[in-house]
């Protein structure tokens, strides 16, 4: 798949911009700060509906843009999309509420159409689907598990429409779930049989939400471990084997669905008595992790600086690669200043793998010193400053 063209509006320090956009790589380059990472986060947000920069929409609104004619601030991105098999005109708008004065506030409503129609936001998740490569990546190994379990969620919720409905709903679950146990331990349901009742009810949508979420998570390190592996060979050139494993609460690494569901209310009538103490949900795949050792050594705790990129970039690689596997259509890649981080077999590598006919890759850098000539010869090169696209 390939962007044709996006278009912005008022999105951060672009005003207006219409950006043609070609199958193969574009590099843009300029300046920091002159606006080529917000290019690969309006094709991110396009994709996921998430920017990785914020968690705050507004902020995505161009602070020069004010309420004019009653209409709010609100920022556009308009991209055309081809697939393998369809081409796509993506609309997404993001506007600031207002109050009964017309003042704007920080609150924001999101619009999504797609050929024309108006869609929800879980309808556009996978239409684009994009690798994002920066320099922080190397959290993936090194940070939180939070950060483990997002980075394998924004994968599967782009290529299943099914997994990211089961996250959602399980979320809402847990949040119900924590009230409940809440409300129950400070005395304000005065029925305990009303309260197991509900709780009884809640545990069962956890466990059948959450039993899919784990399965779907396992079987995708585990596609991931086998296309890593040879990629972190040749990247890194060393042969020790490299396993991904699934760390969860729920114990066994099974597969099989049912007897995880099973395992999973088991688990939840142990833990009750914990989980009222605490007021939180403690079984489940919120609270998983996943570890990636070579010859077991753990990655993310013992690794050197130099280890950890040539796994991090192998890991990248490979969800670029499932997501081709799975779909038979190559993800879009973003890589946001990452050669610069990278030392020259790395990335001859990374270059190696992205140049394909069928990939297209949009990616950033300060200068073109990093480049070689040749390579340079074959891909759109485009100067950005002080957001504005001003060509090669």
């Amino acid at each position: 798949m390939h962007l044709n063209h996006l278009s912005l509006r008022n999105f951060r320090n672009y005003h207006e911009l219409e950006l043609a956009l070609r199958p193969g790589t574009t590099l843009f380059y300029g300046p920091n700060a002159a606006g080529k990472t917000t290019l690969l986060e309006a094709a991110y947000y396009l994709a996921t509906t998430r920017s990785p920069r914020t968690a705050a929409a507004r902020e995505l609104i161009n602070w020069e843009a004010h309420t004019e004619l009653g209409i709010a601030p609100f920022t556009r991105i308009v991209s055309s999309l081809q697939r393998r098999d369809e081409k796509l005109l993506i609309e997404l708008a993001i506007q600031r509420k207002q109050d009964s004065e017309g003042r704007p506030l920080s609150a924001t409503s999101t619009t999504i159409r797609i050929n024309k129609t108006a869609r929800r936001a879980l309808d556009l998740i996978g239409q684009l689907r994009v690798v994002l490569f920066t320099p922080l990546d190397i959290e993936l190994l090194t940070g939180p598990p939070a950060e483990r379990r997002h980075w394998l969620d924004v994968m599967l919720s782009q290529l299943d429409g099914r997994y990211v409905r089961a996250l959602t709903e399980y979320n809402k679950v847990v949040i119900q779930r924590n009230a409940l146990l809440r409300s129950w331990r400070e005395g304000r349901r005065p029925r305990p049989d009303e309260a197991r009742r509900q709780l009884a009810y809640w545990d069962k949508q956890l466990a059948t939400t959450g039993a899919y979420i784990v399965v779907e998570r396992r079987c995708a390190l585990t596609d991931l471990n086998n296309l890593a592996a040879p990629i972190h060979v040749k990247i890194a050139g060393d042969q020790k084997p490299l396993t991904m494993r699934y760390i969860s609460t729920l114990g066994d690494a099974t597969t099989d669905r049912a007897a995880l569901l099973q395992a999973f209310l088991q688990q939840l009538t142990d833990t009750t008595r914990e989980e009222l103490d605490r007021s939180q949900t403690l079984i489940g795949p919120h609270r998983d992790d996943t570890t990636f050792a070579l010859d077991t050594i753990d990655m993310g705790i013992y690794g050197s600086r130099g280890q950890q990129r040539s796994l991090t970039l192998a890991i990248k690689l490979a969800e670029a690669e499932l997501m081709r596997v799975r779909t038979n259509d190559a993800p879009v890649l973003l890589l946001d200043d990452i050669l610069s981080e990278l030392d020259a077999v790395r990335r001859a590598h990374l270059l190696e793998f992205i140049d394909r006919p069928d990939q297209q890759t949009l990616m950033t850098a300060a200068d073109l010193a990093d480049f070689d000539p040749s390579f340079l010869a074959r891909i759109a090169r485009v100067r950005v400053e002080h957001g504005q696209v001003l060509g090669a």
